[in-house]
This record gives structure tokens, C-alpha cells and sequence, in this order.
């Protein structure tokens, strides 16, 4: 059958846990196929997340204005070790399986959704470590400044000509440093 090849295939791109806005990239998808799933708003309680060998099993207590219950979602083991594909392979609310067709609608508007939530959540994490830089940044600037300027004070024009270089050369290298210390941390935060 093609229809579930395809929803593997489509949502696979989901599988990144720096594209999901809780961390869990499993539990956000589970939570959004249920909420598409029902017919009212849900909330939802403390999952359960079982790991075997072949699969991982999400259980999912929910309650909304029509009934409370529980989803399980349950995601197939990817080829790297202790990691599962995002996309479930099945789902069932209250003990009935969800047809394929109904569970690929639900898992379509799902994926753009926290696919969203995630570049978002991405974004700020980003323009965060960018402006934390920015700051750090200026600091050395002013410090540099500041030290251009003691220095300049205490030694003949020449001295001051080679100082400045050598003061221009650390300068640059820390705000080089600095740079790449925001960018690891804008890394990090995108793989977290």
C-alpha cells in the first residue's frame, strides 16, 4: 500500500528534535494528530513513552469538551540507534484504530504545524545567541577603546603604531572567538 510509504516519507522531515517546539518531537506530534483528530479542543496530561527495540509507544491521557481519554501513537525504530522516525505508523484514540487515510490527513496538518512551531522557536532561539553576541561584541570594543587609549599615553608614536597593531590583532581575535562561541550556541540550541 502507497499511502503509508508516502506518510513515512513526507514526515520523516519532522524526525529533527531542533524543529520541535517542546523538545519531543514524538510527544508534539502525537499531541497534534490527536487535537486533529478530535472533534473540540484537548489538553493533555503527563505521557507515557515506552522504548522496545522496534518501536516507541506514546501514551497520551487527553480530555476535551466532548470526552477525556487516551491516545497511543506508536513510531518505528529509525536505522540510528535509539532514535524512532517522528511519523507515526499507527494511532489509536480510546482503543480504535485510526484508518490510513484519516491518520495521513491528521498527520499532514500536523507536520506543518510543528514544523512551524519549531522555525519559530528556532528563530527567537537565534536572534537570542545574535544579540547576546552582539553585546559581547561591543564590550570588546569599548575594552579595546579603552586600552588604546592608556596605551597610547604611556609610549612614543612608533611604540604606539606597533601597540595599536598588536592591540587591533587580540581585539579581533576575541570578537573572532566571540563570534564562534555564538555561533556554537546557536548550534547547540538548534540541535536542542
Amino acid at each position: 500500500m502507497k499511502l503509508p510509504l508516502i506518510a513515512i516519507a513526507t514526515f520523516y522531515v519532522v524526525s529533527t528534535t531542533a524543529c520541535s517546539p517542546s523538545g519531543n518531537p514524538h510527544l508534539d506530534m502525537c499531541q497534534k494528530i490527536t487535537s486533529n483528530l478530535l472533534t473540540s479542543a484537548a489538553t493533555f496530561g503527563e505521557p507515557q513513552e515506552t522504548k522496545g527495540n522496534r518501536e516507541l509507544t506514546m501514551v497520551l491521557p487527553y480530555s476535551s469538551d466532548d470526552a477525556s481519554g487516551e491516545s497511543v501513537c506508536m513510531f518505528k525504530r529509525d536505522r540510528t540507534p535509539e532514535t524512532y522516525v517522528t511519523a507515526p505508523y499507527e494511532v489509536m484514540i480510546d482503543g480504535l484504530k485510526v484508518t490510513g487515510k484519516a491518520l495521513m490527513q491528521a498527520s499532514l496538518k500536523s507536520s506543518s504545524a510543528v514544523l512551524k512551531e519549531g522555525a519559530d522557536k528556532t528563530a527567537q532561539q537565534a536572534a537570542a545567541v545574535a544579540e547576546e553576541a552582539k553585546g559581547k561584541a561591543s564590550e570588546l570594543a569599548s575594552e579595546a577603546k579603552t586600552r588604546a587609549g592608556e596605551v597610547a599615553t604611556q609610549i612614543t608614536e612608533s611604540e604606539a603604531v606597533d601597540r595599536a597593531k598588536q592591540l587591533a590583532t587580540e581585539t579581533k581575535d576575541k570578537a573572532k572567538s566571540a563570534i564562534v562561541e555564538g555561533a556554537k550556541a546557536v548550534q547547540e540550541k538548534l540541535e536542542n
